[in-house]
């Protein structure tokens, strides 16, 4: 059975949550908790932590704040995954605040709907990011998935929905989890995150102002707000209230002062069977929710090049224990099986290694191919362009004089200027010219006749457009 293990951290305490299964099949076996003088001790107290915790082979779930992400909702003209996924990419580059190149994004579909998609596109700074996993690094941790907040808080949702003492409430509910330092509010409609928000302020906070119930009753009608602007037609129909704190009384307050039916629920409700010890009182909803969830249903702000090295080993490792199953199907009771399954090990560490060293010199190849055909692109236009001035010199007449030539770049156009015997002579250059290769159209800007000493001649401006490249 595979093991799991959640890390979350917020400015005053860290929690770790355990859990075994598989596939989308996962029981909480223990939530630890401790103290966290200041958040830059993160790495130091979690890796102290995990002392005594065995982790060893865990696939690891790392989570960022809600608060600290930005989220933007916006439709795209498409109902397939496999196309909607360049468009986010389209729209990341162009109109989020942030340099692309220092931005981690992900997005999931809220809802489509004659031929549209409405997607939340969400991104994360990489700075914020990487400081996130040297944390985990830093406590012997290999790289796994970072998630929100929000997404725990889904994933605990599911969970009470799916229990046996499942609550009656009405869809799209907002849920609303007090922390110790932080309050995320998370709209779910039909096992989907419509909408989340997150604010710094924790139990003790809400509970020192006096007006709690208040305080967090402003807070919901600032989401009901965001809900009508985003998502038009949608509307919360009821609350949730868990985590830390006075929650009764909170929610029968919210309860009349919204008008919404609002129910507290215990945050360990849904998250049976596990045990402490919790020396600091956190909410366990967030590291519970993430270490019952299925991971393919979850959000995904590892970079690339994370992604792909777990990626990576998730086939090692998929590899190796089908080398070893099958080596004990075929020799099962012998004592060669220990050894093959050794070798086995042995060789998909060096496979994996070899991949991690293949990877850069991969990518370098890459980048110099795109280079080489920049440059092939450069060349072939300047030769295209030398093709066209030396028909151009090939094809005038001794009676027509060239002034000028000048070379548009951007129009990709050729500018003549001149004078010709008459306009004649000039119609009948234009056409010899529009029969070289190369050459789209010509076209007369202008003819002016004109008097002199040597005679009548006719002053001429011609505007010529090469053809695209086949």
């Amino acid at each position: 059975m595979a093991t799991r293990i959640v890390v979350e951290w917020t400015r005053v305490t860290l929690r770790v949550a355990l859990s075994e299964g598989s596939g989308a099949r996962w029981r909480l076996r223990a939530v630890h908790s401790q103290p966290l003088p200041v958040p830059a001790a993160a790495g130091e107290a979690l890796r102290t932590l995990l002392k005594t915790t065995k982790t060893s082979g865990a696939a690891v779930i790392g989570v960022i704040p809600r608060e600290q992400v930005i989220t933007r909702l916006v439709k795209f003209p498409s109902t397939d995954a496999a196309e909607v996924g360049p468009m986010v990419e389209l729209y990341a580059k162009a109109q989020l605040p942030y340099p692309r190149e220092q931005t981690v994004v992900d997005f999931h579909i809220l809802r489509q709907e004659e031929g549209f998609s409405t997607v939340a596109v969400i991104a994360c700074q990489r700075e914020l990011v990487d400081r996130h996993l040297a944390v985990l690094r830093e406590a012997g941790l290999g790289p796994g998935l970072l998630t929100l907040s929000s997404w725990g808080v889904l994933g605990w949702y599911r969970q009470l929905q799916s229990g046996p003492e499942r609550p009656a409430v009405t869809e799209p509910v907002l849920v609303i989890n007090v922390d110790d330092a932080r309050t995320d509010l998370v709209l779910i409609h039909q096992d989907r995150l419509l909408l989340s928000r997150s604010i710094g302020q924790g139990a003790a906070e809400w509970a020192a102002a006096g007006e709690a119930a208040e305080l967090l009753a402003l807070e919901v009608e600032r989401s009901r707000t965001a809900v009508q602007k985003d998502l038009p037609g949608v509307e919360v129909r009821s609350l949730v209230l868990t985590g830390m704190g006075n929650l009764s009384a909170w929610a029968e307050q919210l309860a009349q002062r919204l008008g919404l039916p609002a129910t507290a629920i215990e945050s360990k409700r849904p998250l049976e069977g596990w045990v402490g010890p919790m020396t600091t009182p956190v909410s366990p909803v967030v590291v519970g929710g993430l270490a019952c969830s299925s991971t393919d249903r979850l959000l995904n702000l590892n970079p690339p090049e994370v992604r792909q090295q777990v990626h990576h080993r998730v086939q090692v490792r998929e590899l190796s224990m089908v080398s070893v199953l099958a080596v004990g199907v075929l020799v099962l009771g012998a004592g060669a099986l220990a050894l093959q399954g050794f070798r086995e090990r042995r060789m998909a560490d060096r496979l994996e290694q070899a991949l991690m060293q293949i990877e850069p010199a991969a990518r370098a190849v890459q980048e110099k191919t795109r280079s080489a055909q920049l440059v092939t692109e450069l060349l072939d236009k300047r030769r295209r362009f030398a093709a066209a001035l030396s028909g151009v010199m090939g094809a005038t007449p001794a009676d027509v004089t060239l002034e000028s030539l000048t070379f548009e770049g951007p129009r990709r156009e050729l500018v003549l200027r001149g004078t010709a015997g008459s306009t004649q002579t000039v119609l009948d250059y234009i056409a010899q010219l529009e029969q070289l290769e190369g050459i789209g159209a010509v076209q007369l800007k202008y003819a002016t006749r004109r008097s002199g000493l040597a005679g009548e001649r006719a002053d001429f401006e011609l505007i010529m457009s090469q053809e695209d490249a086949s």
